[in-house]
């Protein structure tokens, strides 16, 4: 295997040269890089080329593979120094950006789906194992980003994919051709998926006469057939209006898409799973525990940058040595170590299963993410109680740089005389961004629902860790009746 460690510039091109279907707001975007909207997801995928290759950050987000330097983003995890690590530049990454490792998904799914795979193909004969570890080495190869698509857009969630009105409401093998399958369906809340140049198709959970939804497979993402609508986001609109300080974080950002499959053809050697709907199950488990281990890191990493624009807004307001603030701020580290900390412990708590791979802790990978699941909305509340009103009423960067409106936006949006008026409405509307504009979506409700409600994590958690033990303790300590 020759490895490439691609540049940012290098990803960025490569996507350019890419003809995506991809719809915004009813209309056709001619480039995923260079639309306003788009551009700072773009680039925040890009941000985790350039760390492999800064000399800074290199040597936490690229490995040696064999003898070949590849990116973290696309390694299988082959120790528990891999995990802990996975934690460590999850969170960098996210402090970097104010949003996350965009590539992550896919590497979750390779990881489930190398269990799963190799599973499947002692106890069944299948050789989707092979089939998989020629596709890792490719992207390792070629330095890939790679989505991981697994959430269904699910219709009448009271039925399964075999009731459903319409039974494209679960992505499906519609057909069989010579030499692959025909997919029919969508998936949603797929993350930066219109810039990754491969999607890692996984199914949900199917019942044994579902095989037909049992599939997981690797997809171009100019393959045809393949069709994006971008979603809507709050403010999305003021990256168009290219305003650095009113979209808040102006360089970096998210996105997410429903991607739809219109009878999309899949080569057999693309093919890790197809009918085999017994495994599906344990497969929606890893999956599922290997994305909600790593917000350990990665929402860390957000809030992160909501406690530093905190802290640097109660300067700005001149009240940064005040005890009530400290407290609060106090309060915010706390919490977001507690997270740091269950990510942590899942990775040290991993194992190495039958296929070679290491996998964290099932129960606490399911802890972290309910900690997740709550943490960074008080985070985001005693920001907003720091920051004060002015947070959400700020005149915009036009009214500032008027030659009329902008002395006098200076002099009654000024603070602490050590701050400037304009640095001052740009730490408000950084705050902002991150905790009520397109930020949020990420940072609060991607952290509610990202790889799942809390309800599944409670269910996989009340499965992973049995009360009998604790009752037993509990009946040899007790008085005898």
């Amino acid at each position: 295997m020759r490895a490439m460690l691609r540049t940012a510039e290098n990803y960025l091109d490569s996507i350019r040269a890419r003809s995506l279907r991809v719809f915004y707001r009813g209309e056709r975007m001619e480039s995923v890089v260079d639309h306003p909207v788009a551009w700072p997801a773009a680039n925040c995928v890009a941000e985790v080329y350039r760390a492999a290759l800064a000399p800074e950050t290199a040597a936490m987000m690229s490995t040696t593979v064999g003898h070949e330097r590849v990116n973290v983003s696309n390694i299988l995890w082959r120790s528990r120094e891999d995990l802990i690590a996975r934690v460590k530049w999850e969170r960098m990454i996210g402090r970097m950006t104010g949003r996350g490792a965009l590539r992550s998904p896919g590497l979750d799914a390779i990881n489930a789906l190398a269990v799963i795979t190799d599973r499947c193909d002692r106890e069944r004969g299948t050789a989707y194992h092979p089939r998989l570890l020629a596709f890792v080495d490719r992207i390792q190869r070629d330095d890939l980003a790679v989505s991981g698509a697994m959430t269904d857009v699910r219709g009448d969630r009271s039925k399964r994919p075999a009731t459903q009105a319409d039974p494209d409401l679960f992505l499906r093998v519609v057909r069989r051709e010579n030499g692959g399958v025909v997919l029919r369906g969508a998936k949603a809340h797929q993350t930066s998926a219109v810039h990754c140049h491969e999607h890692l198709v996984l199914p949900m959970t199917c019942a044994a006469d579902e095989g037909a939804w049992a599939i997981a497979c690797a997809v171009p993402s100019d393959a045809p057939g393949v069709t994006h609508i971008y979603a809507r986001q709050p403010s999305d609109s003021r990256r168009a209006e290219r305003s650095p300080l009113d979209a808040g974080l102006p360089d970096f950002g998210g996105c997410e898409s429903l991607m739809v499959f219109d009878d999309v053809f899949v080569p057999d050697e693309r093919v890790f799973l197809c009918g085999e709907a017994e495994y599906t199950q344990e497969l929606v488990r890893l999956f599922g525990s290997f994305h909600r281990f790593c917000y350990g890191g990665c929402k860390v990493g957000i809030a992160d940058v909501v406690i530093g624009a905190a802290s640097l807004a109660a300067r700005a307001n001149g009240v940064r040595d005040r005890s009530a603030v400290e407290s609060k701020l106090t309060e915010m580290v706390q919490l977001n170590e507690t997270m740091y900390a269950c990510g942590l412990a899942a990775a040290l708590e991993g194992t190495e299963t039958e296929a070679g791979t290491w996998i964290p802790d099932i129960a606490l990978a399911n802890v972290t993410k309910l900690n997740v699941t709550r943490f960074p909305f008080e985070i985001a509340r005693l920001a907003a109680d720091i920051a004060g009103g002015a947070m959400l009423t700020l005149p915009s960067q036009a009214d500032l740089e008027h030659p009329e409106l902008g002395p006098l936006v200076k002099k009654y949006m000024a603070g602490s005389p050590e701050v400037s008026a304009g640095d001052r409405m740009a730490l408000f509307r950084l705050l902002e961004f991150l905790t009520h504009g397109a930020g949020a979506v990420y940072f609060l409700h991607e952290s509610l629902h990202g790889a799942g409600a809390p309800e599944a994590m409670k269910i996989l958690l009340r499965r992973e860790v049995p009360l009998a033990p604790f009752e037993d303790a509990a009946r040899r300590l007790m008085a005898s009746g």
